[in-house]
């Protein structure tokens, strides 16, 4: 391996895939837009969040199953992007897709090593029928068996983004159980309960797939369909991408009041790992 990447550089590699990504949704006329960390970093920041190492995307169901399909059949023509899923990556841990930059590598702290480089997290967006409340209890089933799945990724039990004691009470055993399992026990599990409801046909949606929200009220991960269904452009980093015009509410619903940064010491990333260009 060569020299490592700085923070920094890791943040503009995962820019580069991400530019690369949005071209080919525009010529293919796929609908995406940033999300959660990156689309409070685009209007907060107008770019990455500082102190973030990686960008997520969300894509509507039938749009995230055209690119999967899209990478699949033209694999060589699009390196060195390359599609990492559960179909494309036997020890690929993860219920939702990453489209990876094979000419760096990431050392992972406590994942198996898969062999993704500078990645872009693709997170889709689930039809989750037309019953509120049914579609809230779909997602916090999926949230429950998403936190299994996580564990069975692990090299070893760790602390890993576990900081409160209780719940490393219970993380062990739950580590314990969800191994008996597997890692494809729950990403059956999830594609499953995701794909339950058609997109077009329903009125809620939600990545039920891998529900991320960070926890803030009741409910953070099940939105009225008309929140993503008109798209504008804002400035990122040294070009422009695509968000929701009705982001404010995704963001308040997510983050609460989220144009105030957080305290400077939880201006921190989720991820632990080192990236090198190889």
């Amino acid at each position: 391996m060569n020299q490592q990447l700085s923070f920094r550089d890791v943040q503009l590699g995962a820019v580069e895939v991400l530019k690369k990504l949005a071209a080919l949704c525009g010529e293919q006329g796929w609908t995406y837009f940033l999300t959660y960390g990156s689309m409070l970093g685009a209007v907060r920041h107008q770019g990455v969040i500082p102190w973030d190492d990686d960008i997520d995307i969300m894509m509507p169901r039938p749009d995230y199953n055209k690119l999967r399909a899209y990478f699949t059949e033209n694999s060589e023509a699009l390196l060195p992007l390359k599609l990492f899923d559960h179909t494309t990556a036997g020890n690929y841990p993860h219920m939702i897709a990453r489209i990876s930059d094979q000419r760096y590598h990431l050392v992972f702290e406590n994942e198996q090593d898969y062999g993704i480089g500078l990645f872009v997290d693709i997170y889709p967006l689930d039809g989750v029928g037309c019953d509120y409340a049914q579609a809230v209890k779909l997602v916090q089933r999926n949230k429950r068996t998403a936190s299994l799945c996580f564990l069975t990724g692990r090299k070893s039990f760790g602390t890993d983004n576990t900081s409160s004691p209780w719940k490393m009470l219970l993380k062990l055993p739950a580590y314990l159980w969800a191994n008996c399992f597997g890692n494809r026990h729950y990403i059956r599990k999830l594609e499953q309960a995701a794909t339950r409801f058609s997109y077009e046909e329903s009125n809620y949606v939600a990545c039920a797939a891998w529900p991320a929200g960070p926890r803030h009220g009741q409910q953070r991960d099940v939105f009225p369909k008309e929140v993503f269904e008109e798209i504008i452009q804002v400035p990122f980093e040294d070009t422009t991408m695509c968000i929701p015009k009705n982001y404010d509410t995704f963001l308040r619903t997510t983050y609460g009041k989220y144009m105030a940064p957080p305290p400077e010491d939880k201006r921190t990333t989720n991820h632990t790992y080192h990236a090198y260009r190889v």
